[in-house]
């Protein structure tokens, strides 16, 4: 301990009596929500300790006694073999989330081609349908992180307020850096930009080569910027204020502790991890997925007689790097993960700078920062795009899966063919609608990149977000937003603009130097006449002109293997050219071994609830469970199910999401003493999740009725709501008769909604009338029970109101019970 002079001993003394006093205001929180008011006063009295005389500290999730404390005694497995810990985990959550990932591992194996299709039309009806919530909740999210960056709870420690950072900057950003991006960068940097340059992409005011090549960049920017990091962020900052400042375990159950309370402990937390254990795989394996490619054509370069396209390659590869990871992650966080990302991240710097000196500074600077204003100016723009209008073009002409997977109405493309038979004439071509309407992004563009990308970063973010908040402790709110925020999305742009800068500079010089004929590029649409240029089919030079140049170490990326295009780029630079190759294979496979086994690390901790010293075996599992999916991911059906499996994955997620920013919210408030928030009720006297223990929670509210009456209730509301929506509307003080007629218009509106769902012949439009009648059911009950929380000083907000309605027979079972019980005691 270092010595302190007389002269700062009050400040110090100060301090810790400040500390003191807000650890025990926060532990206050804690108290009031949970039941077990023995284990409450205990944790109360342990935290409100000075550091000094802390015998036993119950925030170490190194002690299993701590952990157990929020497990349910049956959901705990702690099994010794011969002395040896072979297993510490929560294992419904663990076997829910096996179950997922190995069932999918073996359907994948078993039945590559069908399973193939069924994730690609998965994927299709995602995009068709909920383009519109992936676009719009991130950038609710987004403008809700940077409100907080602007109040005083930016200022609350992700830990005790005397509490030191665990890491240093250059630790925590390397960690960060290369657990949030990662492989990544490498398989993208250079494919993408071209992807746009030479595609058909209109995003943005173009009306040359020039603001195309730029349009490039800045997509590429947007989709690697701050939307990507929002989700880290979010999940970083609720699970570091709930897990660090009130005292629950390192799970993502735990970072919804302030909606639920004490139910995250049972089947709907165990849900919560489940899914995102499966999420973090998922995603994970995207990457892998995606970096085994960009190995593979690497180590063909460096040697020949490596088959990039083999699955044998591609599966050693990843059973190799899997055994490191399993390696690092038995290490464990510092001694393993620590280092690696360390050493990780400093190569891909050296291979970075080499890059920029053996090229031309200047063009590259000129790029970067004209690059970040072209990304200031249209981040707005790109951030609330959701493709309209192809959309609904691919409906109208009855392209790709659009029309039978999209929600709706759509008629169009009948009227349309109906019409054009009867003029005896055909439909237009892509080539005539290019004329008529100007060139047009393809319709699969979200499906293929934004969609892609937000789910992609969606179904990481249980893994980073997690990963953060275990690395951020020390640290400010404020902090961890500035330090993901600027930092990574820095330095990654930087990373982005060189590497695509100098893939379109390629390009550029390929076509000059091979276009015969001027329509051989077509700079509107983005065409490129790959024979005319001198290239076969599958990327190879086949003319004297081609190949010359690629002895000049010049390439046309468009017309090349998109997994080539980062080694393509460093041809020009002659012997240094190897040397930068092997130095991309070496960031590849240590970026692809530190995303894998902080993916496993995680995975673990999850499981373990949050115990911070399981067995080797579980560790083993996890990582060998990754592997085993990353091989399925590959081998089945290549990039489309890969990036098919990212967005499915992110869909759930995204809902639980908006549900943490609530809990976010609510938890930072707590840290103030809000006091309107602490003058109301945590919820009503049941919970509608009791329904996931039959019942009979551990924790049942005050004045609770029996199980029985619970079940009646809520089997009763799903076809009969007039006794709920009555004693509801006579709780908040509404007269007799208009609580009847309330009552009865409810109940009408869902017998006729039931009655047009059931109606098959009722002629087109009935169904869409019975959902109509269903959202005004929604629209009511969720306007009721706002009335009821408002009556009883429940605290919650209409976003709740409205969810719960959605399931609307546990949602007037509950308000039911609500009216029936004595506010008093409720």
């Amino acid at each position: 301990m270092r010595e302190r002079s007389n002269g700062a001993a009050p400040a110090v003394r100060r301090a810790r009596d400040e500390a003191t006093s807000r650890s025990t205001r926060f532990i206050d929180f804690q108290t009031s929500l949970i039941r077990d008011k023995t284990l409450a006063r205990s944790l109360a009295r342990a935290m409100s300790e000075p550091t000094e005389t802390k015998t036993a500290d119950p925030l170490n999730w190194k002690n299993e006694e701590n952990v157990k404390r929020f497990v349910r005694p049956s959901r705990w497995l702690s099994l010794d073999i011969a002395g040896y810990p072979m297993l510490r985990i929560n294992w419904v959550s663990a076997a829910l989330a096996s179950s997922l990932l190995w069932g999918f591992i073996i359907w994948v194996l078993v039945d590559e081609t069908g399973s193939s299709s069924e994730v690609t039309r998965w994927t299709g009806w995602i995009t068709s349908n909920f383009t519109w919530l992936y676009i719009v909740t991130q950038d609710v999210w987004f403008i809700f992180i940077l409100y907080l960056l602007g109040t005083k709870y930016k200022d609350v420690k992700l830990g005790r307020d005397d509490e030191e950072p665990a890491f240093d900057y250059y630790e925590w950003f390397s960690m960060m850096f290369a657990c949030g991006i990662g492989v990544g960068l490498y398989t993208f940097s250079v494919m993408e930009p071209i992807s746009y340059y030479r595609g058909a992409v209109s995003k943005l005011p173009i009306v040359n080569d020039d603001q195309r090549a730029q349009q490039a960049i800045t997509l590429t920017l947007f989709h690697w910027g701050l939307h990507g990091w929002i989700p880290y962020v979010l999940v970083a900052m609720t699970l570091g204020v709930v897990c660090y400042r009130h005292g629950r375990p390192m799970t993502i159950r735990s970072a919804f502790y302030p909606l639920f309370g004490e139910n995250i402990n049972g089947l709907f937390g165990d849900a919560i991890d489940a899914l995102s254990i499966a999420t973090t795989t998922f995603g994970v394996c995207t990457s892998l997925g995606l970096g085994v490619t960009t190995i593979a054509s690497t180590m063909n370069r460096l040697n020949s007689d490596v088959d990039p396209n083999d699955d044998a390659t591609k599966i050693l590869i990843i059973w190799l790097i899997t055994a490191v990871a399993c390696t690092s992650v038995i290490l464990g966080l510092k001694n393993g993960i620590r280092r690696l990302s360390k050493i990780t991240f400093s190569i891909g710097l050296i291979l970075l700078f080499g890059i920029i000196v053996a090229d031309n500074p200047w063009f590259l600077l000129n790029s970067f920062v004209q690059s970040m204003g072209h990304y200031v100016q249209w981040v707005t723009q790109l951030g609330w795009d959701t493709d309209t209008w192809p959309a609904s073009e691919a409906i109208m002409r009855d392209t790709g899966a659009w029309h039978y997977l999209a929600w709706g109405a759509k008629g169009e493309s009948d009227a349309i063919a109906r019409t054009l038979s009867t003029r005896g004439a055909t439909a237009l071509t892509d080539t005539d609608l290019n004329t008529m309407w100007g060139v047009r992004t393809d319709d699969g563009f979200m499906n293929s990149w934004t969609i892609f990308y937000w789910g992609w970063w969606i179904s990481w973010a249980p893994f980073v977000g997690m990963f953060i908040a275990r690395i951020s402790r020390g640290r400010t709110v404020g902090e961890v937003i500035k330090g993901a925020f600027i930092a990574p999305v820095l330095f990654g742009f930087f990373y982005l603009t060189v590497l695509g800068s100098l893939g379109i500079k390629m390009e550029r010089i390929a076509e000059l130097a091979l276009t015969t004929l001027p329509t051989d590029v077509d700079w509107r649409s983005g065409d490129v006449d790959c024979a005319n240029l001198g290239y076969a089919d599958d990327g190879t030079p086949t003319t004297a002109g081609s190949i010359q140049l690629a002895k000049e170490g010049y390439y046309a990326l468009s017309c090349r293997p998109t997994s080539s295009h980062i080694l393509d780029i460093v041809e020009p630079y002659g012997k240094l050219s190897t040397l930068f190759q092997a130095m991309i294979l070496i960031a590849i496979i240590l970026y692809f071994i530190t995303s894998s086994d902080s993916g496993s690390y995680v995975d673990d901790l999850i499981s373990a609830m949050g115990y911070e010293n399981p067995p080797v075996l579980q560790k083993v599992y996890w990582a060998c469970t990754e592997g085993a999916l990353a091989q399925a991911l590959v081998t089945s059906g290549g990039l489309k199910v890969v990036q098919g499996v990212s967005i499915v994955c992110g869909l759930p997620f995204t809902f639980a999401l908006n549900f943490m920013v609530v809990s976010l919210w609510r938890a930072l408030k707590d840290e103030f003493n809000d006091e309107a928030q602490q003058k109301t009720r945590k919820g009503f006297n049941t919970c509608m999740l009791d329904v996931l223990e039959g019942y009979e929670p551990e924790t049942a509210g005050a004045n609770a009725p029996d199980r029985k009456t619970r079940v009646v209730a809520a089997l009763k509301n799903f076809i009969y709501p007039f006794d709920a929506i009555h004693k509801a509307k006579i709780a908040v003080g509404t007269d007799e008769k208009f609580a009847s007629i309330n009552a009865a218009v409810v109940t009408g509106v869902l017998w006729t909604a039931i009655g047009l769902l059931a109606s098959t012949k009722a002629g087109a439009g009935a169904h869409s009338v019975a959902w109509l009648f269903y959202l005004i059911l929604i629209f009511c009950i969720a306007n009721i029970r706002r009335e009821v929380r408002a009556s009883r000083n429940i605290l919650g907000n209409i976003m709740e109101d409205y969810t719960a309605a959605a399931l609307y027979p546990l949602a007037l079972a509950q308000m039911e019970h609500e009216a029936e019980s004595d506010p008093k005691l409720a």
